[in-house]
């Protein structure tokens, strides 16, 4: 009897953490967490003017700060930049530095529009049984409903 004990109290501390993912702190502030499916290392943590830096174990790196106009900008290590900025008329503007430029926006129906600088556009609606009803110009058509049940349904057409 003291044998079983022991397993189960030995598997619940061993086994356990490795087959659910795990999230730790330490005293400095540092966060950081396992995936459940690779394994992988990734520590979260603020530098010393105040921006967030993520790290894996594999030595990637990624950097949110605030620039001076109040943009979000989000760096990684190999010098990709991806700036989240509103513009006058209130709409966000996502762009990064090899141009490429995504604005999402509201129009006079109060759709979403996501469009880039490369024409392509995909307009969110919602119907009146609560579909919401996705296109693009391209003639893509997606209706993501739920049944009776709650289970969500996609429609392509």
């Amino acid at each position: 009897m003291k044998k079983i004990l022991f397993i189960l109290f030995t598997v619940q501390f061993i086994l356990i953490p490795r087959i659910t993912g795990s999230y730790g702190a330490n005293s400095i502030g540092n966060n950081h967490g396992h995936s459940v499916t690779n394994q992988g290392k990734k520590t979260i943590k603020k530098d010393i003017f105040g921006d967030t830096v993520i790290e894996d174990n594999r030595g990637n790196r990624k950097t949110i700060k605030k620039d001076i106009f109040g943009d979000t900008v989000i760096e990684n290590n190999c010098g990709n930049r991806k700036t989240i900025k509103k513009d006058i008329f209130g709409d966000t503007v996502i762009e990064d530095n090899r141009g490429n430029r995504k604005s999402i926006k509201k129009d006079i129906f109060g759709n979403t529009v996501i469009e880039n600088n490369k024409g392509y556009k995909k307009t969110i609606k919602t119907d009146i049984f609560g579909n919401k009803i996705i296109e693009d110009n391209h003639g893509k058509k997606q209706i993501i409903k739920k049944d009776i049940f709650g289970n969500v349904i996609i429609e392509n057409y």
